[in-house]
């Protein structure tokens, strides 16, 4: 009866645990940390043709007008020396960098984009034409899944209090083949249900420029909504180990039950890693500064997961208990 009466863990109660965690199983950097480095300093694969081509059709499909203001001349050029950047730094290893952010919140500095500095760098393999593009994207796609597990496991594994290393193996292996199947489920179900919404607009555009961009709006903020919704599915995965279908029900479950706790925990992740995405910027320009940032993004990053996976894990176990607690009720009175 205490025990279900005791309180639920509050969100910065979740943050603080989550720091605290990683600062117990340091163990965790290792795979952000090892994915940054590698990224800016490893291997690179080029996609400048890629970028090149980009520059030509932007010129070419842009008619500049012979009296178009200074303002309008100036942004064009930003624009093409932007893409001609990119085009010089874009590192395509970095697709599983940006890959493990969308999926869990993965803490990364560099994206596809590492800063250049006097280290010197190889390129591997260059991109020059988008089917060899589009090709890759499946192999570092897998890869992105295969980091996204091993690094949700060790840190799951802090949550569990789980230290008998023989289970390792079999946690990820299952955690891994769940993961594969939720994002192949949820890319296809959000492919199926944008591209009728799409085609659609495209259609109404004719009709009416308003309704069509009426139905583009809440198609996004149904994504939107969803995504939200399914914020605790890895925990869900890793912590508990559940199936796919289980996951999902999991994570809708505790928005149905404490949507405001559950919210506040989302945003308020959301606004530090992003706002300390912008400090980063301030030392990326220095090697040794960029070097921080790796490291201690990495600590941010890890403990914001690890507070998600521990808010999750005590809602799950408040809810089981309440259940149970019903249930005893229920019983007695039926006695």
């Amino acid at each position: 009866m205490k025990e279900t009466a005791k309180k639920p863990l509050g969100v910065i109660e979740a943050l603080a645990g989550g720091f605290e965690l990683i600062l117990q199983r340091p163990a965790a950097l290792i795979i952000p940390v090892a994915l940054d480095l590698f990224v800016w300093l490893g291997p690179q694969i080029s996609a400048k043709p890629l970028f090149q081509n980009l520059i030509a059709l932007f010129a070419a499909g842009i008619a500049i007008p012979a009296d178009a203001p200074a303002e309008t001349l100036q942004s064009i050029e930003q624009f093409s020396n932007l893409l001609q950047n990119a085009g010089d730094t874009a590192n395509f290893f970095g697709v599983i960098s940006v890959f493990c952010l969308i999926a869990v919140g993965f803490p990364t500095v560099f994206g596809i984009q590492p800063p250049v500095t006097a280290w010197a760098r190889t390129v591997w393999f260059t991109i020059s034409d988008s089917p060899t593009f589009f090709a890759l994207l499946v192999p570092l796609g897998l890869a992105g899944i295969l980091v996204v597990a091993l690094y949700l496991e060790i840190i799951a594994r802090g949550v569990r209090q789980e230290t008998d290393a023989r289970t390792f193996v079999p946690r990820l292996t299952k955690g891994l083949a769940t993961t594969t199947r939720l994002t192949v489920a949820l890319s296809v179900g959000a492919v199926g249900f944008m591209l009728p919404l799409s085609i659609g607009a495209t259609l109404m555009s004719d009709v009416s420029q308003g309704i069509a961009s009426f139905l583009v709006l809440m198609g996004t903020l149904f994504l939107l909504w969803a995504t939200l919704y399914l914020a605790f599915v890895l925990p869900a995965v890793f912590v508990s180990g559940s199936s796919a279908r289980q996951a999902i029900f999991d994570s809708v479950t505790i928005f149905r039950f404490d949507f405001w706790s559950a919210m506040g925990l989302v945003i308020l992740t959301y606004l530090i890693r992003w706002g300390f995405a912008v400090v980063w910027q301030f030392f990326i320009g220095d090697p040794w500064g960029a070097f921080f940032d790796v490291l201690a993004n990495a600590f941010l990053g890890s403990g914001l997961v690890a507070a998600t996976m521990l808010f999750y894990a005590d809602r799950m176990n408040w809810l089981t208990q309440l259940r149970e607690h019903i249930r005893q009720q229920q019983a007695q009175l039926k006695g």
